[in-house]
């Protein structure tokens, strides 16, 4: 929340400056050709937009993931309750060690930027309480069960892992900001020294241009709703493990 208060402080302190030095300064070009402008901003519009949609609809399914991962492993302490209250205990424990480090380092993205011992740690443990032992149907199940959600959370990891991966490349980061530069150095030499309304237009494009980048850029580094995809869902895991869901 800080850091997000702090990025519209810089904008709106950023919208007045410019205003500021548009309303004071004219940094020449009378005769700037605006087919020039609008065709630059087309094919940044068009750049930006398609990698937007791309980086949006990654941190969608990183959620849906972490959602499913999250989900399977109170599964699995709530399923380990059938087997017995010493295996769910330990089980529990190892849950809760993984996600109080998630909480604790404000890493949302522990399960796949951490290396984490959390689903081997639950298989030695099947395999030292139970091992070859016979087990009645129902507990039987309930092995089966959570073999198969550690399974499904080894492959989730996987695939969390892929789409961290899949940032924008260097060549085409260094195209959207050759179009930064060429809008910013267009509209700024668009003379308005003494005139408010044009000094103010032009400081607000500017703004939107860096804005526009800097959502990108976020949504690349995937740090625009952490908050809401990360720390949430592992203090839900928590609360189910002590008790309190």
């Amino acid at each position: 929340m800080h850091q997000k208060n702090t990025t519209q402080y810089f904008v709106l302190a950023c919208f007045f400056i410019l205003t500021f030095i548009y309303y004071m300064y004219n940094f020449g070009a009378e005769n700037t050709d605006k087919i020039f402008i609008t065709i630059t901003t087309f094919f940044f519009s068009i750049f930006t937009s398609f990698f937007i949609t791309r980086q949006g609809n990654r941190y969608t399914k990183l959620r849906e993931i972490i959602s499913t991962y999250d989900g399977k492993m109170s599964g699995i302490y709530r399923v380990s309750g059938n087997l017995s209250a010493s295996i769910q205990q330990k089980l529990g424990e190892v849950i809760q060690e993984h996600y109080k480090k998630i909480l604790q380092t404000k890493s949302w993205d522990y399960h796949f930027t951490h290396k984490s011992t959390t689903i081997s740690s639950m298989h030695t443990i099947l395999e030292t309480d139970i091992g070859d032992n016979k087990q009645e149907t129902l507990r039987n199940q309930a092995v089966g069960r959570i073999v198969s959600n550690l399974g499904d959370c080894q492959v989730l990891r996987k695939n969390m892992v892929m789409l961290f991966q899949e940032k924008i490349p260097n060549f085409q980061w260094m195209l959207i900001f050759l179009f930064v530069f060429i809008l910013l150095a267009t509209i700024s030499v668009i003379p308005s020294a003494g005139l408010l309304l044009g000094s103010s237009l032009k400081a607000a494009f500017v703004v939107a241009i860096l804005s526009i980048v800097l959502i990108l850029r976020n949504l690349d580094d995937l740090h625009l709703f952490e908050n809401f995809i990360g720390e949430n869902s592992a203090e839900d895991v928590l609360n189910t493990i002590s008790g309190n869901k």
